[in-house]
């Protein structure tokens, strides 16, 4: 153990501010909780070997390496630990595990756990935990307890009573074993490896699953040892210094693949172009799971692979195998960009007989992502503990990833739709039915005169002055075409269509369920109107991004009822009645009396840059398990059922000829979580206001109804005509 060198205590808790002023600034320390324990833990004693400097660098601090110089154990880089500490969300009194010691956050965990908590660090290296356990002593924090042990086999004794609080993971897992070790609404944070990428990613135990709910952060940990190490699945094509990776995945055969190498590539241009200092590791995720046989591609630096240019860099490309075939995605620079850092395409190399096929199958999974996923909220990921010794995965989902223990599953959210010219947006309707079937429309063929002649689409058009909104825009569109009027509409996406002059038209794109017979619908525009399944889409004339969106939005739908409940809806309803859209919304009040409020944002379909409830629509669930759901979406808020009320209904409407609404409002009499912006193409900020003094720019359903809670009225109405 090296002897610590003697610091000037007032130089080092300067140093220690400054780091934490850093990390404010930055956004890493983002409560007062965390900043306190940064503030109060000294960094630089567990680090002796480093210069103090050095230790209070937003930087890792390498404690341990191998005679080959790999580093073995580290103290992470505080952005990092800050990060995952703000993530783990430690309260006083929680029990906590930490998977990878050094000592340091280990001490930063206690202080956050209190003297009521309970903190566990473990190391499979017994070097590591002797050092632990001097520098805890050492700086006060002894109660600590120190275990050395694999932590793919946690000791029955180490977890506690109903599971463990919080369980952060500081080492680079490939796997999340502990699922059973953490407590139901426990987190868990880890830097999880998917396909050799690995994010920190933030968990809450849910009914037995690992959900995510917040954005995933690029990181770097030293590797994990002992039984939980990952493998790599590498193989080399012979005579080229090239490696092929297939660490989720059943690696391939490579010998084939020399002569490919040895060949000028083809290169397939995307289109897609990206910043010099923008990241595109979702990019590289979402292709994992979307390409079939994805691997990882990597070259010696001393061989000679001039073919592969430009050669890979410190990152290794995604690639894919074909047969003796394979291509590879890189990025060449077109442009010095608006910042000078310069601009790049996405392009795709094919090697090989079949390589250019190859390249085109990678080229179509870009351009995909960049238009349905591309500037959405960050995918969502859950973990499901493995099954009789078989990963769970999901049926028909193929961006899941089967580890030992688990299956890792991606939901990819559509990205928001922005429209930077109201005059000359569209906006189309998805309708479906029970049957799950989707109404289209065969257009008039009129070449050059409408768009897409002679094809199948989407019910829908461009948006007039009178359009208040794009659903607006949608249902003035539904009525004049076909005379329809569904009871409630969604957003789901956005379709991408070319005008006359070439260039990209964002069309919003709205769902609705219907089960009338389009036969008896009066048909103004095109040719007919007519049901199809998803799987005869094929046999249509159809825009593929529109045969795309039907295909993922009966992705997204749960199970069909049963056609006795179906034939029940499509019982005429009696004459004057109308189906009224119920939403649930959030009445959130401090002990100081002031309601939080979201801003919404100004490419919002509903009330842009006005400020509202958290809110939503029900997805095949009652109310309350509705709103626990959107609080937690939108705004990172943990709401227990028990601690539900309804104080408030609205019943009103919102503009002149609009399907009247019901809006139940309900109290959560305690929280967990502060609100955070979990969904900022919906909501642009979040505030606490004094009741009395509500902002101007109020949705006024929410003003009448906040009016009513406060008056201690249960029922309102508003809109409704004299």
């Amino acid at each position: 153990m090296t002897t610590p060198p003697t610091t000037d205590v007032s130089d080092a808790s300067e140093l220690r501010h400054q780091l934490v002023e850093q990390l404010q600034t930055a956004g890493h320390i983002r409560s007062a909780a965390v900043e306190r324990a940064f503030r109060t833990v000294p960094r630089h004693t567990f680090a002796p070997e480093t210069a103090v400097e050095a230790a209070y660098a937003n930087d890792i601090v390498a404690t341990r390496r191998r005679d080959d110089g790999t580093v073995t154990s580290s103290i992470s880089a505080p952005w990092l630990q800050a990060d995952m500490l703000e993530s783990a969300r430690i309260q006083p009194g929680h029990r906590v595990l930490e998977i990878g010691s050094g000592g340091y956050n280990a001490a930063l965990i206690a202080e956050l756990a209190g003297p009521t908590g309970h903190v566990t660090t473990l190391d499979i290296d017994p070097a590591v935990t002797e050092r632990a356990l001097c520098f805890l002593a050492e700086t006060g924090y002894d109660t600590v307890n120190v275990v050395t042990t694999d932590a793919e086999h946690l000791p029955a004794e180490v977890v506690p009573e109903g599971g463990f609080d919080a369980i952060i993971v500081t080492v680079d897992t490939w796997d999340l074993p502990w699922i059973d070790a953490l407590a139901e609404g426990g987190r868990l944070v880890a830097p999880l490896r998917l396909h050799g990428y690995h994010w920190a990613i933030g968990f809450t135990k849910e009914a037995g699953l690992l959900h995510s709910d917040e954005p995933l952060v690029v990181c770097g940990f030293v590797a994990m040892q002992g039984d939980g190490a990952w493998n790599r699945n590498r193989r080399t094509v012979p005579g080229t210094g090239v490696h092929l990776s297939w660490e989720d995945g059943t690696p391939l055969p490579v010998d084939q693949l020399a002569p490919a190498l040895t060949r000028e590539p083809t290169v397939t241009r995307t289109g897609i172009t990206v910043g010099g200092q923008e990241p595109f590791d979702l990019l590289q995720l979402y292709l994992a799971g979307a390409l079939p046989g994805f691997c990882r591609l990597e070259a010696d630096p001393d061989s000679d692979h001039q073919i592969l240019n430009p050669p890979p860099p410190h990152w290794p490309a995604a690639a894919i195998v074909r047969g003796t075939s394979l291509a590879r995605m890189t990025h060449e620079r077109i442009s010095d960009g608006d910042d000078g850092k310069g601009r790049y395409e996405f392009v795709v190399q094919g090697y090989g007989e079949q390589g250019h096929l190859a390249a085109q199958e990678m080229a179509e999974q870009v351009k995909t992502w960049h238009r349905i996923h591309r500037g959405a909220r960050c995918p969502l990921v859950t973990v499901r503990p493995a099954v009789d010794g078989a990963s769970a995965g999901l049926d028909g989902n193929p961006h899941v990833f089967a580890k030992k223990h688990t299956s890792v599953s991606v939901d990819w959210p559509i990205a928001p739709i922005t429209v930077r010219e109201p005059e000359t947006a569209n906006a189309s309707a998805l309708i479906y039915n029970d049957r799950g079937e989707y109404l289209l429309h065969l257009r008039d063929y009129f070449p050059g005169e409408i768009w897409e002649p002679g094809m199948w689409s989407l019910l829908g058009g461009g948006r007039e002055p009178q359009d208040a909104t794009l659903e607006h825009t949608v249902r003035r569109e539904l009525a004049e075409e076909a005379g329809l009027d569904l009871a409630d509409l969604t957003p789901f996406g956005a379709e991408y269509a070319s005008d006359d002059a070439g260039r990209t038209v964002p069309i919003a794109i709205y769902a609705g369920r219907w089960n009338g017979d389009p036969r008896d619908l009066h048909l103004t525009e095109g040719v007919m109107l007519a049901w199809f399944a998803p799987d005869d889409l094929h046999r249509l004339r159809i825009a593929d991004t529109t045969s795309d969106l039907v295909h993922r939005h009966a992705a997204s739908l749960p199970t069909m009822r049963s056609e006795s409940a179906a034939e029940e809806e499509r019982r005429p309803s009696p004459h004057g009645t109308v189906l009224n859209v119920v939403g649930v919304h959030l009445y959130l009040e401090r002990p100081d009396g002031t309601v939080l409020l979201g801003l919404r944002h100004p490419s919002s379909a509903f009330a842009p840059s006005t400020w509202h409830a958290l809110a939503g629509h029900c997805e095949q669930e009652n109310a309350i398990a509705c709103l626990i759901r959107e609080a937690r979406e939108e705004a990172g808020l943990r709401i227990e059922r028990q601690n539900v009320e309804l104080v408030h209904v609205v019943h009103h409407i919102d503009y002149a000829g609009d399907r009247p609404r019901m809006g139940l409002f309900f109290r959560a009499r305690t929280w967990r979580g502060e609100p955070e912006l979990r969904e900022p193409d919906k909501c642009t900020q979040w505030k606490f206001w004094d009741p009395t003094a509500l902002p101007d720019d109020l949705v006024p359903y929410t003003r009448t109804a906040i009016e009513g809670i406060q008056n201690g009225e249960l029922y309102s109405e508003t809109g409704w005509p004299a």
